[in-house]
């Protein structure tokens, strides 16, 4: 199997064109945490990385012993055996990621077809998550969430007045980005900064997401992996802290522990009714359309002074930090312990203390 980390596959799909440039971070992010698939690659494996050396160096600061073998990009094409070619197996899926191999050398018989992409990119719009798969989870008790998709700015105003604290999301972003909060009963708070923002977006991407705004206690997801035949496999709880929107780092743990850490909050009979919901849920939605790894993000909010489960913040056709923290987990002697991404010079993904 050969892995590649690219990190910038949410921000490609909203550009959805075959020369992209990656904003600064994200290319950042790419060289400086290429090393990641390490984490889970098997014998036998390939890592794609921007930097062998840097790569390497990184790498070595978990104490972990690398299974598979680092390979640049400019080996790509060489590495790929045509006659047993290998599973290539990306952080996800877009046109640009496609264009970049199809450049460097691989042949399109070795990737997905064009089709395929499209469903990738059609099903990780928020709007899509919002009509197919968040309805069947508010069936649940306890439950809150709701999304509605806008086509236009005057449509926006008018269901800004509707509302008190609301958010708008641009249908494809990532880590915060594309993430905006307005008061809709203070008109100043949509001001002229916020009207260009939205109107951009809708001119980009189609439409613009509006969600109620909710007074989050607490951020968690679960880890999924699709099979391509109909049926999609819970991987594990992932518990993660968000800073202005951006992950900030994830909870290494047992599923237990997990488990009894969000219980000061969600009960577990609730949580296993989430899990084999959206188990049952995704399996029809996602059918034969996607294979690979996926997570839902979720979180607890307060309403009213009660406790209620987001169920479907957000839908990621694709590898996520929840999948890196269960990976590790499995791979450390110790637990519980923190991952978390800093940045000071670059990019580093730290492991801490026991806490």
């Amino acid at each position: 199997m050969i892995h590649i980390f690219n990190p910038e596959h949410d921000i490609a799909l909203g550009a959805h064109v075959e020369q992209f440039t990656a904003p600064h971070a994200a290319r950042q992010l790419r060289h400086d945490l290429g090393f990641l698939p390490m984490i889970w690659a098997e014998d036998g494996d390939k890592v794609i990385v921007e930097d062998i050396e840097a790569a390497q160096e990184a790498f070595r600061h978990l104490g972990l012993k690398a299974k598979g073998t680092w390979h640049s990009w400019h080996d790509l094409s060489s590495v790929l055996d045509t006659r047993q070619p290998d599973e290539i197996a990306p952080w996800g899926w877009d046109q640009a990621l496609f264009h970049r191999m199809v450049k460097v050398g691989v042949s399109p018989a070795l990737l997905p077809l064009s089709h395929r992409l499209d469903t990738i990119r059609r099903m990780s719009h928020r709007q899509w998550a919002a009509e197919h798969v968040l309805p069947s989870m508010r069936l649940l008790p306890n439950t809150v969430g709701e999304a509605t998709a806008v086509s236009n700015v005057r449509q926006l105003t008018a269901l800004l007045h509707d509302h008190g604290r609301v958010v708008m999301k641009a249908p494809w972003s990532c880590s915060g980005r594309g993430i905006r909060y307005v008061d809709g009963q203070n008109p100043e708070s949509f001001g002229i900064q916020l009207r260009n923002w939205a109107q951009n977006v809708i001119t980009r991407q189609g439409c613009i997401m509006l969600e109620p705004y909710y007074n989050k206690v607490a951020d968690f997801a679960m880890e999924f992996i699709s099979d391509g035949r109909g049926t999609v496999r819970y991987c594990g709880l992932s518990v993660f802290d968000t800073r202005s929107g951006a992950y900030s780092g994830s909870v290494l743990d047992t599923e237990e522990e997990k488990t009894a850490r969000l219980g000061a909050w969600i009960s577990p009979a609730l949580l296993l009714m989430i899990k084999e919901q959206l188990t049952m849920v995704l399996s029809k939605r996602l059918g034969s359309s996607y294979r690979g790894p996926l997570g839902v993000d979720m979180m607890v909010v307060s309403v009213d002074n009660q406790l209620m489960v987001h169920p479907c913040v957000e839908l990621n056709l694709r590898l996520t930090m929840g999948h890196v923290a269960l990976a590790l987990t499995r791979r450390l002697a110790v637990t519980p312990k923190l991952m978390s991404i800093v940045y000071t010079d670059k990019y580093r993904l730290k492991v801490g203390a026991p806490i």
